[in-house]
This record gives C-alpha cells, sequence and structure tokens, in this order.
C-alpha cells in the first residue's frame, strides 16, 4: 500500500482548480477538490472523496462503492478485501431487489390481463384455475428474489462492521493505543457513539488476541470415549448410596 509520505508527495501544494490550500490530506478546503493517493478508492481506483450514505456509512462519489474515510495512517489490504467483498453483495442485494420488482410487475400486469380475457370469454373452470395459477409464478420469483436481497443485505452489513473493525484497529495504533472516542470520531467522520462502540469492539479484540498468546500448550484429545461408557464407569466406580457390594 502507498505510505502516508508517498501520497503527500503525489499531491500538489495547492489545489489546481481554485488555488485554494491543501489539508494534510490533501483536500481543498475552498472548493473540496482532492488530490494524492490518500483519496484513490481502491475499489475503482479514482481520486475521488466520500459522502455520506444511510447504508455504507460513506461511499465513493465516483463510483458508489463504500469506502472508509482516509487518514494519516494507510488504509490495510484487509479492509480492502473486505470493501471489495461488501461492494459485491452490494451489487448483488440491488440486483436481486431490482429482478423482484420487475417479477412483481410482471405478475400484476399478467394477473390483469388475464382478469381481462377471462371476463371476456368465460372459459371453463381450469382454465381459470391453471390461468391464475401461472399468474402466481412471477410473485413466487418475486418473493425468493427479496429473501435473495435480504441475505445479501446481511452479508453487505457483516463486510462492512469487519472492515469498519479493522479500522478503527488501525487508526488506534496509529496514534500507539492512546486515543479517545472524540478523536477516533474526528478521524473516521462518525459520530462520538459509534467511535466508543468501535473501542470498545477494538479492546475486547486485543484482550481476547493477548488472553490466547498467553494460554498454555494444553494435550491434544485425539480420541474421544463413550458417554454411555463412562456413565458405567462412573457408576462402579462410586456406586448409589445403599447398593451392597457382592
Amino acid at each position: 500500500m502507498t505510505s502516508p509520505d508517498a501520497a503527500l508527495a503525489a499531491r500538489p501544494e495547492a489545489c489546481s482548480a481554485c488555488g485554494g490550500g491543501l489539508d494534510a490530506l490533501g483536500r481543498c478546503a475552498k472548493c473540496g477538490a482532492v488530490f494524492g493517493e490518500a483519496y484513490r478508492c481502491p475499489l475503482c481506483q479514482a481520486l475521488a472523496d466520500v459522502e455520506s450514505n444511510p447504508t455504507l456509512h460513506y461511499r465513493c462519489r465516483a463510483c458508489g462503492g463504500p469506502r472508509i474515510p482516509p487518514s494519516e495512517s494507510p488504509i490495510s489490504e484487509s479492509e480492502v478485501a473486505l470493501l471489495r467483498s461488501a461492494r459485491s453483495e452490494q451489487l448483488r442485494a440491488g440486483a436481486f431487489k431490482a429482478g423482484a420488482g420487475f417479477a412483481a410487475a410482471s405478475g400484476l400486469l399478467s394477473f390483469l390481463v388475464t382478469t381481462v380475457v377471462l371476463l371476456a370469454t368465460a372459459p371453463a373452470a381450469f382454465a381459470k384455475f391453471a390461468a391464475f395459477t401461472a399468474c402466481l409464478v412471477p410473485f413466487v420469483l418475486s418473493f425468493f428474489a427479496l429473501s435473495q436481497s435480504r441475505a445479501h443485505a446481511r452479508k453487505l452489513d457483516a463486510a462492512l462492521e469487519q472492515a469498519w473493525l479493522l479500522a478503527a484497529s488501525r487508526v488506534v495504533a496509529q496514534a500507539g493505543g492512546q486515543l479517545t472516542s472524540a478523536g477516533l470520531a474526528k478521524t473516521l467522520r462518525i459520530d462520538e457513539t459509534r467511535a466508543e462502540l468501535l473501542l470498545a469492539e477494538v479492546s475486547v479484540q486485543d484482550f481476547v488476541s493477548e488472553a490466547r498468546a498467553e494460554l498454555p500448550t494444553r494435550v491434544r484429545v485425539t480420541e474421544l470415549a463413550d458417554p454411555e461408557q463412562l456413565g458405567l464407569e462412573a457408576e462402579r466406580a462410586h456406586p448409589p448410596a445403599g447398593t451392597s457390594k457382592p
């Protein structure tokens, strides 16, 4: 990944659009134009700023894919992989949702046309039943597509949560572990409530990692005894009270 020094060296000293000054990451405070590798989208590779989105938190202004706001520390490969996975799930969820809408509209249209035709021709009862049954097929497909869209949307949320957790860990590590929720909120452009939750998750993750590293080596159990056999052996070793020995 591009280091912060390389990102700063790749941008001009002033905005080429309006001549305004640039911040440490290469964003013009006057017109909002961005310069330098810090703002390069890991999905479409375009130099573009991020914008808030209710579903993705932040998205690229060029391709609309999920993004994490740039900071002084470069984004990691794991974060890029999660963002790509989230982008894939985003496209699949959108495709299934569009397919569900098209199937529902087709089913409604076929139902209306079938009703008009049956009223004009008055066929047998079996023909009416078969025709209305055929009209239900698009609605079944619409329901299936909508369920698939929701499943991919859940996978999208899971990938985004993991990406943001890694981003928070990276920012905290960049600050030497001494970072408040206000500082994390300012760096990642989120509210302090969400920043506190991310800091708590990072702390738990670090604690679990340290605990695993300190655990002593255990003897691996290769075979498990039959539970019934273990019960019989326990009864033989500790017979119930009142049982006389032979």
